[in-house]
């Protein structure tokens, strides 16, 4: 019967930990013949991690028959003393607050645990419990003590230790930690290991910074400690537990029999402790206690036990936790003893987990010489991102764009590993063209200087513009506010004939840019002898050859010397000239 009403109590014990929500017991748990029963039997697995909560509720008929002896046995009351061993995180609450029940008011009770437990395992919970019972009509109060075992399973992700903000990084990367649990009121200390070789001892260590690309594994030990009553030793009692009937005062013969003293540990929260029961003495000792002390202030009450009267009080001494050791006592005039209390780790945490940091792309930006192009030279990132001057330019989102307009370019590229870097600039400089309107030469404005040059000499000032002077070669070389230069040439020739006389001729250089070397195309031509003039900006001819017109069409190849510039190519053929600039890198 004992085994069976400490069984039933095991979901009723009162918790230091966590406070769960009220319970309401199910009526319909019964069972027949009528015997203490539990619904559900035992709690479900908790995993480590996740909010729990299990509601059980336990009938106790006030009289039942014990199959053992088959003697009707009477449950007067049943008094829950203490709990070692619960996990850590998790809770309970039952529905009558002081832990005692009354079976003959009330059948069922029920209990709710709740909380979310740290660490995975089976965890041993012992429970004490006092049962008042009359069996045969001799009251008895029973003590016993009961292990059962909690299954707490491995959470599915993450850990319950520690949280950790950002889990991954690019480069460098700046990782915040903090620990989850605290042992508070009791001494709780904390074991960091980053995984790059440093340490730390805090709750909220400083922001650690992983400096190189890498997978870090990081572990926390948590250990919370405290003090432990271990043993009570009990040398002597007052005189309180003589005259009454279990131990009656006669006249000459005095105080009849001994005390049977027990004693209740009282904490800062409420909560008791209650020990077994020494039998006719007046000194005992109790040992291999491991009561923890981790809510103060605690006091401790003797008592004698007494089957049918009212205990006696026989002194209560409030302890002061100044550390472990033997404390002795001497209260209410004679009921002397010692404490022994000792350090004592109450629970120990590992926890571990990973921040991955990843190296940032490595993506250099380049112009293609010959079509102008700007390519990443990493052609496998999952994005592109372009921007001019600062500015995304939505439209462009390959490895390799044409520049829509000058100025200065970049990439924001992204790899397969989510990492993002900027590439480096380059510089896209603006084409400049001379026009004729009228008896002036302009080019777009916009730039921040113009020099202009006629027939090699200055020309000019700093203006968009230049009024003609006669014929000859005009150059001006514009600077804008990046710092780009160009220039820009035009054989200007009014007398005899116009620059180009019909709309199917057509001169190109190729390609342009070049390095000196390039294919003259001409087509639409007067059949004749042609020659063409090569001269650089400031007017003067660096090359000079001649070559035949067949059927309109002139093909040459120029191979010279020239030095990196703008140059304007002077095709004269039928008594026309034409003009096409081109710029030498």
């Amino acid at each position: 019967m004992r085994l069976t009403l400490l069984t039933l109590c095991f979901l009723l014990i009162g918790t230091l930990r966590a406070q769960c929500p009220d319970c309401t017991p199910d009526t319909a748990c019964t069972v027949t013949p009528a015997y203490p029963t539990l619904c559900p039997e035992s709690p479900p697995d908790a995993t480590v991690g996740e909010y729990y909560e299990a509601v059980a509720t336990f009938w106790m008929p006030p009289s039942f028959t014990d199959p053992v002896t088959g003697f009707t046995v009477s449950l007067q009351q049943m008094t829950i003393t203490g709990v070692t061993g619960l996990p850590f995180g998790l809770g309970l609450t039952y529905n009558q607050p002081t832990g005692v029940f009354d079976p003959q008011e009330e059948q069922h009770g029920c209990a709710r645990i709740c909380g979310t437990p740290l660490a995975a395992g089976s965890y041993p919970v012992t429970i004490s419990v006092l049962a008042q019972v009359t069996f045969s009509g001799i009251p008895l109060t029973i003590p016993e003590a009961l292990t059962l075992y909690l299954t707490v399973l491995p959470g599915s992700g993450g850990n319950a230790g520690f949280t950790f903000s950002p889990t991954t990084g690019c480069g460098n990367t700046s990782v915040e930690f903090q620990a989850l649990i605290d042992g508070s009121p009791s001494p709780t200390t904390y074991t960091w290991d980053f995984g790059d070789g440093t340490t730390g001892t805090s709750s909220t260590p400083p922001t650690h910074v992983y400096s190189a690309p890498g997978e870090y594994i990081i572990t926390l030990q948590t250990t919370i400690g405290g003090l432990v009553l271990d043993q009570v030793d009990l040398g002597s009692v007052n005189g309180n537990w003589c005259g009454d009937i279990e131990e009656p005062n006669l006249p000459f013969l005095g105080c009849q029999g001994s005390p049977d003293p027990y004693f209740i540990l009282t904490d800062g929260q409420g909560y008791t402790y209650t020990s077994s029961t020494a039998d006719n003495t007046t000194a005992a000792t109790w040992s291999a206690l491991g009561v923890p002390m981790n809510h103060p202030p605690y006091s401790i009450s003797f008592h004698d036990a007494d089957a049918i009267s009212s205990d006696d009080l026989l002194g209560t001494y409030n302890l002061t936790l100044s550390g472990a050791g033997n404390h002795a006592f001497n209260v209410a005039g004679g009921t002397t003893g010692t404490l022994q209390l000792t350090e004592s780790v109450q629970e120990t945490f590992h926890h571990t987990d990973t921040v991955q940091v990843y190296p940032l792309p490595v993506v250099p930006l380049a112009m293609d010489s010959a079509t102008g192009e700007l390519c990443v030279e990493d052609p496998t990132m999952l994005n592109y991102a372009w921007f001019l001057d600062g500015d995304t330019v939505a439209q462009l989102s390959t490895p390799c764009i044409t520049p829509t307009g000058p100025g200065n370019w970049h990439a924001v590229v992204t790899g397969s590993n989510g990492c993002t870097a900027a590439t480096n600039a380059l510089l896209v400089c603006p084409g400049l063209s001379i026009s004729i309107n009228g008896p002036v030469l302009q080019v777009p404005s916009g730039f921040v200087t113009y020099v202009w040059t006629y027939q090699g000499g200055n020309a000019g000032g700093n203006d968009p513009f230049l009024v003609i002077q006669g014929d000859g070669l005009y150059a001006v070389t514009a600077t804008d506010a990046n710092g780009c230069v160009v220039t820009a040439a035009l054989e200007l020739i009014t007398a005899g004939v116009a620059q180009a006389a019909s709309p199917a001729t057509r001169v190109m250089v190729l390609p342009s840019p070049n390095n000196g070397s390039f294919h003259v195309s001409a087509t639409g031509l007067r059949p004749g002898q042609a020659t063409i003039h090569v001269r650089d900006a400031t007017g003067r001819m660096v090359y000079r050859m001649d070559h035949p017109v067949e059927q309109g069409r002139l093909e040459t190849r120029v191979a010279g010397t020239f030095a990196p510039g703008a140059y304007v190519l002077l095709l004269s053929a039928g008594g026309r000239v034409y003009a096409e600039r081109f710029l030498v890198q």
